[in-house]
């Protein structure tokens, strides 16, 4: 029992260590995707493995309503992503990599004249890539361009400013 509390202890400390060295990164920016047709924002958080090409991207997208005045209609929609990312060539000024990974859909539609509103969730999976232009230590311009499918079936375009923690 000793033996598993000093293992269970030092695994603690080695994860602790990693995550202390880890690469942090988080910002925003503006999204489209081209089947809804409109533009939105997002903000991402990125976790870099020390020491790897390998990390973990964490984004929530906010899109502008879609409205149509003549029907009433008002369209909206929210989307979570969460990815794994491989950095397939890097130096000091730019990184392009890959990203795949799941994705929860949360779209609704109100119709003026009704109290309720339809909501329809959708789960898929997504897969891309992306450049990331590291202009000072700590301001990172980046761009990439993913395709969703389950039931969206759409390139999504973020093109945002991250900063490195």
């Amino acid at each position: 029992m000793k033996q598993l509390r000093y293992l269970s202890c030092a695994l603690a400390l080695l994860l602790s260590g990693n995550f202390l060295l880890a690469q942090v990164r988080v910002g925003g920016g503006f999204t489209y995707g081209t089947k809804f047709e409109k533009p939105g924002l997002f903000a991402r958080g990125e976790f870099q493995i020390p020491n790897k090409d390998l990390g973990i991207v964490a984004s929530g997208h906010f899109y502008f309503p879609k409205e149509d005045k003549n029907l009433g209609v008002s369209d909206s929609r929210v989307a979570f992503n969460l990815d794994g990312m491989y950095t397939f060539a890097g130096n000091d000024f730019l990184d392009i990599y890959g990203l795949g990974g799941l994705n929860v859909m949360r779209s609704s539609r109100k119709i003026t004249g009704f109290d309720d509103k339809a909501t329809d969730t959708k789960f898929g999976f997504g897969v891309g890539g992306g450049i990331r232009y590291k202009l000072e230590s700590k301001l990172i311009p980046m761009a990439e361009m993913k395709y969703i499918n389950g039931g969206q079936d759409e390139f999504v375009i973020n093109i945002g400013v991250l900063f490195q923690l």
